[in-house]
């Protein structure tokens, strides 16, 4: 048993020895496969069209970022996609522009890293890079992308020119998670220079000196874009908890926070925590990489814990630059041990193992994205609607809106027709979350709004209600998220509307809350 562990461990963790390039050019093409067999059946949803919708803001390039401006993102990928836009005119950018990102990265890793096949089989496999960062259209897999391009450059760029200063300086403002691992590669190159140089100042410290600045002013920018927020509904509610003890447990558990998500959420926050920070064992033969892992990890988990929630997508951002790490350090990670004792043998072996288990756990969420595409389960029912009104010439011009108002985000991927927001009482495709102005409505209200477009414009009206009218508890009070605005239907709104409608298409579920029974105002 113990040389069966042992082979797999030389078969893992190895320098990757064999350069030819035709087994690396398979390796892309099966996972180009396989990421286009997935994006031709992907269905946009909200937070994917809401960035090109907003991207697409403004006459020019200045008024956009000022309507960026408080939506909780920086704007390099904002800025990718109304660039795209203007080359191609096509809303198709959106998935195009996520799929070159997502190429770029593996195709890094394919041909640049150290590690030998094998384990790369099990990067390019993970739920990540199979789906998130290039199926998913959104910002964060541009923090993989630069991640791994600051790893192939690190060796030869650590103590001359400002190209990692300029590659932090993006990766800072892709998205929150991403400026915090620009602070934790700094962390790392400076542990680094001190390891090689000591405590005296020499010109390498010197040029880091200027890639810090270049890289604090990345942050500085991303924070003046975000700040303040006006999605202010998104925001932590502490009315009820304490946030000094939610920062105290999440430095012990991080497997409680949104960090969690790399597992599914299926173990335990504690067992997650275990894993995790075993996970970064493996390093300690390269102390300034083990440090910055540690300390990122840290810091991403108090960020989670303290300002705001994540999902798989923010948590694997850390992933991605623990595996930054390995990366820069392979040759000390994979070699053999120079004794058995704790600190230089068993634990990095531990390391090792817990690696594989939080890749393996990866690629089997990956596998489940190919069943997921394979079964026809899709993340929206807006492409359904697109084909619905496609398909009835009657419905071109038809005004849409829909409760909760958040559903009508994902449609101008689909569809013209002209959106309105019930509760901003304007038409527009991009919901404020915000916790001022019209906060509760009813099925009655909705259906005074729709009568009065109906009659105002001259057009029909299509009504999306995501509640179902025959499991509709009758003045039951719904929460539509974030503690945010609330629906209800009395007995006789619900009658009032069946006379007044008729429902023309109920969708299936969704793997979101962006599935809807479809109505046409009579």
């Amino acid at each position: 048993m113990t040389r069966s562990l042992q082979a797999l461990d030389n078969w893992l963790f190895a320098p990757k020895r064999d350069r030819r390039a035709w087994p690396d050019l398979l390796l892309l093409a099966g996972w180009i496969a396989l990421v286009s067999f997935q994006i031709a059946r992907h269905v946009m949803w909200r937070d994917e069209v809401r960035a090109l919708t907003i991207a697409l803001n403004g006459d020019d390039v200045i008024a956009m970022l000022r309507g960026l401006h408080g939506e909780g993102h920086p704007a390099l990928w904002y800025l990718l996609l109304r660039g795209a836009h203007a080359v191609f005119g096509r809303v198709e950018v959106l998935p195009g522009v996520a799929f070159a990102v997502g190429l770029g990265t593996v195709a890094l890793l394919i041909v640049r890293s150290p590690f030998p096949r094998p384990l790369v089989v099990l990067l390019i496999t993970g739920h990540a890079l199979l789906f998130e960062y290039a199926v998913m259209a959104r910002n964060y897999g541009i923090s993989a992308l630069l991640l791994f391009a600051i790893a192939a450059c690190y060796p030869a760029r650590r103590d001359r020119g400002i190209l990692l200063g300029a590659l932090l300086f993006l990766l800072a403002n892709t998205n929150v998670v991403g400026a915090i691992m620009a602070g934790g590669f700094l962390l790392f190159w400076l542990l680094d220079l001190l390891e090689v140089h000591g405590w005296r100042w020499s010109p390498p410290l010197t040029n880091f000196a200027i890639n810090t600045i270049i890289a604090a002013i990345g942050v500085a920018i991303c924070a003046v874009t975000m700040l303040p927020t006006y999605n202010d509904a998104a925001a932590r509610d502490w009315s009820h908890a304490s946030p000094l003890a939610a920062a105290l447990l999440s430095l012990v558990n991080p497997g409680a926070t949104s960090l969690g998500a790399l597992f599914a959420n299926l173990l335990p926050g504690i067992a997650g925590s275990v894993l995790l920070f075993a996970a970064t064992l493996a390093l300690l033969p390269r102390r300034p990489a083990f440090l910055a892992a540690i300390a990122s990890l840290l810091l991403t988990s108090l960020f989670f814990a303290v300002a705001a929630n994540g999902a798989y997508r923010h948590a694997a951002v850390w992933l991605c630059f623990l595996i930054t790490l390995y990366w820069i350090g392979w040759s000390k990670v994979a070699a053999a041990p120079a004794s058995r004792t704790w600190l230089d043998g068993l634990l990095p072996a531990i390391g090792r193992v817990a690696l594989l288990l939080v890749l393996a756990i990866q690629t089997a969420a990956g596998l489940n994205d190919l069943r997921n595409a394979a079964s026809g389960v899709v993340a929206s029912r807006s492409a359904d609607l697109g084909r619905l009104i496609a398909s009835r010439p009657d419905l071109a011009n038809a005004v849409i809106l829909s409760e909760p108002e958040y559903l009508v985000e994902a449609l101008p991927y689909y569809v013209t027709n002209p959106l309105y927001l019930a509760r901003d009482r304007k038409f527009g495709s991009v919901v404020i979350f915000s916790r001022k102005g019209r906060m509760d409505s009813d099925l009655g209200e909705t259906l005074r709004l729709a009568r009065e477009l109906r009659d105002g414009r001259g057009a029909p009206v299509i009504i999306l209600l995501a509640y179902r009218l025959d499991a509709i508890t009758p003045d039951h009070v719904y929460d539509e998220g974030k503690d945010w605005r609330t629906f209800r239907a009395s007995a006789a709104e619900i009658r009032d509307f069946r006379d007044a409608t008729t429902m023309i298409r109920r969708f299936g579920p969704a793997k979101t809350d962006e599935s809807f029974d479809v109505y046409l105002l009579n």
